[in-house]
């Protein structure tokens, strides 16, 4: 008789004693849709002023180490070269203006659509690319990061 009790009385003791932050674990888990999406277009927007006034610390903080970049013109680059590209200036953002935003996101991944036009300084010249984008997201540690971009021409 003791045996059944104490098995029943054990699992009601580990289960009724309640972390105090348990409530906060959950709060921060329990992100709405909108929330979420709201937090990919930060993101975004915190990815068009660094690709005009890039640093290697505002880089590492939005870009995946695993970054694939494609261009227009067929070019792909991995983090490394995409950061060196930028902080070298051989690509030189001087605006970058986006329209027509379109974000999806799925659990921790998140895929956006937007226009770009921009001008881009590229050796002695001024690139005014007009572009259809896709950026994918992955959500690392609470935060989004760009995992993969490719651009096409209009």
């Amino acid at each position: 008789m003791k045996r059944r009790l104490l098995f029943p009385l054990l699992f009601l003791v580990l289960f009724s004693c309640k972390n105090e932050n348990d409530s906060t674990v959950i709060e921060k888990v329990s992100v709405s849709p909108e929330d979420e999406k709201r937090s990919v277009e930060e993101a975004m927007e915190k990815m068009k002023r660094v690709l005009i006034d890039p640093t290697e610390e505002n880089l590492n903080d939005l870009i995946h180490p695993d970054l694939t970049y494609g261009h227009s013109l067929g070019k792909i680059e991995d983090a490394a070269e995409f950061k060196r590209v930028l902080l070298t200036g051989e690509n030189d953002y001087k605006s970058y203006e986006s329209s027509e935003e379109v974000v999806h996101v799925e659990g921790a991944t998140a895929w956006s659509r937007h226009i770009m036009d921009a001008v881009v300084g590229v050796g002695e010249e001024d690139l005014t690319p007009h572009l259809n984008v896709l950026t994918i997201w992955v959500k690392v540690d609470g935060n989004w990061k760009l995992f993969a971009r490719q651009a096409v021409k209009i």
